[in-house]
């Protein structure tokens, strides 16, 4: 049983991974080609493009952690899950601290306006709260494939 969910919890994560790096490599593609121009000078988002690079970078490295993980934890490779569980972690913290940025002044607007199409590829996770049960699951499966009465 702890074997099948580590390997479900490696699929989904990969999914979730490959779904976000899907995402910021359609975000990126947008930006080359100007397409964000239009609204970024209607708003007056002077640092949106900084924001926007700078977060769609945090992104990619958390994804490519993700699929990494992933993808050893479906092989019951348990080493690496201190890194899966720390990028989660590190993806809740991130998303509470960029909503508070909004709030600073001058740059706000930009970060706000950023958020949506740079961080739009975490929604496969949080929207099902990988990141909250993840770590929890894999605690679990962790404990139960160390008991020799698990397996």
């Amino acid at each position: 049983m702890a074997g099948r969910l580590a390997t479900a919890i490696g699929i989904v994560t990969m999914l979730c991974a490959l779904f976000g790096l899907f995402y910021n490599a359609q975000g990126i593609a947008v930006s080359l080609s100007g397409g964000f121009e239009g609204l970024v000078r209607e708003h007056k988002m002077t640092h949106f493009y900084a924001a926007f690079y700078a977060m769609s970078a945090i992104c990619v490295v958390c994804y490519l952690i993700l699929f990494w993980g992933g993808y050893q934890l479906a092989r019951r490779r348990f080493s690496v899950s201190w890194l899966l569980i720390s990028a989660w972690l590190f993806e809740i913290v991130y998303f509470l601290v960029i909503g508070l940025t909004w709030r600073i002044p001058d740059v706000g607007g930009s970060i706000a306006g950023a958020t949506g199409v740079a961080n739009g590829g975490l929604m496969a996770q949080f929207f099902i709260l990988l990141p909250f049960w993840g770590p929890l699951a894999i605690f679990w499966v962790k404990r139960r494939h160390a008991s020799p009465s698990a397996i």
